[in-house]
């Protein structure tokens, strides 16, 4: 039968039985133009923070996010920061540097995590350039008073990352390097070694995100030397 006849004796069936034919519809029929779009890859557990505190959803650390950041409860800095995403684009910049630094030294991955560890709980990556805490700068809060460095030196986030490894040709502090065993020691216990913190528990929770961090970023981060 030809196909011109043929159809019109289904359609003719179709009307005749009272059966329902099942036509394919697409998959965006129906839908307006107002379908939410996808949250922002990175920085959307910040702009969350912001908006409990009443600053402004920029999803960028300015100067009085980075003053509600270092009053805010630990415990709700770990539902901001859940995943390595919820960093700001500088902020993970940073942080990739952290990484850098490490491989062009040649630095064991625990190593990496621990200073990603380091930096995660002393400021979030944030390159403090002025003091928030006594003389502290730079994303591992080090202080020119105790021998890191110079406050050039030490906000210079490559530089600063290079004392933290012990692997800078300037300073008077151990670094991590120069602990004895640091690559037996329970991460938290490496970093306190290094920062000698008043809280010094504090970098445990801090090292899954360090993990998933190193494993996101760490395959496509070149080597800073």
């Amino acid at each position: 039968m030809p196909k011109k006849k043929m159809a019109k004796a289904i359609a003719t069936a179709i009307v005749a039985t009272g059966a329902v034919a099942l036509v394919p519809v697409a998959a965006n029929a129906g839908q307006s133009d107002s379908t939410p779009k996808k949250a922002e890859a990175t920085g959307h557990g910040l702009k969350n923070f912001q908006a409990a505190h009443d600053l402004k959803e920029t999803g960028k650390i300015d100067k009085a996010t980075g003053k509600a950041l270092q009053k805010a409860p630990q415990r709700e800095l770990l539902r901001v920061f859940e995943t390595p995403d919820d960093l700001p684009p500088a902020q993970r910049a940073n942080a990739d540097t952290v990484i850098g630094v490490g491989k062009g030294a040649n630095i064991p991955e625990q190593g990496q995590v621990i200073a990603l560890m380091t930096a995660m709980q002393e400021s979030k990556f944030v390159n403090y350039t002025t003091p928030v805490d006594h003389d502290s700068l730079g994303i591992f809060q080090q202080r020119p008073s105790t021998g890191w460095g110079t406050p050039e030196q030490i906000t210079d986030v490559p530089t600063s990352t290079k004392s933290f490894y012990g692997v800078a040709d300037f300073g008077n502090n151990p670094g991590l390097l120069q602990i004895d065993g640091w690559e037996n020691m329970p991460p938290n216990d490496a970093c306190q070694a290094v920062q000698k913190s008043g809280v010094p528990d504090a970098y445990a929770k801090w090292e899954g995100f360090a993990r998933d961090l190193l494993a996101k970023d760490g395959p496509g981060t070149k080597p800073i030397p």
